[in-house]
């Protein structure tokens, strides 16, 4: 991993999973972080929001906590905007939450 990295944490609410969703959330993103979404400047690693005063979005950079604007413009030297990457990502992760939850329901 190279020390440019930007590490994206996506706290995810269980009730993305539907209404059993609080009985899938802890598999779903301990198997999300095993394979996670990356791209050449991002990773992706997703835990579960049981605590909403918590943001859903959080950027660190060599191990220290970007703030919004920091992030902002980490995410632009990239040629894309953070609203953009965080629609990508969650996109993605509503594919795999569907995936995930096939035969679940």
């Amino acid at each position: 991993m190279s020390d440019l990295q930007v590490c994206i944490q996506l706290r995810l609410e269980p009730g993305c999973m539907g209404p059993q969703g609080k009985d899938h959330i802890e598999a779903f993103c301990q198997k999300e972080n095993t394979a996670p979404w990356q791209n050449h400047f991002a990773i992706v690693s997703v835990v579960p929001r049981y605590d909403k005063t918590l943001p859903e979005w959080e950027y660190r950079l060599k191990n220290k906590l970007l703030k919004a604007e920091q992030a902002n413009r980490v995410v632009e030297m990239h040629n894309t905007s953070k609203a953009d990457l965080e629609e990508e990502i969650e996109t993605h992760i509503a594919h795999e939450i569907d995936r995930y939850m096939e035969g679940k329901l």
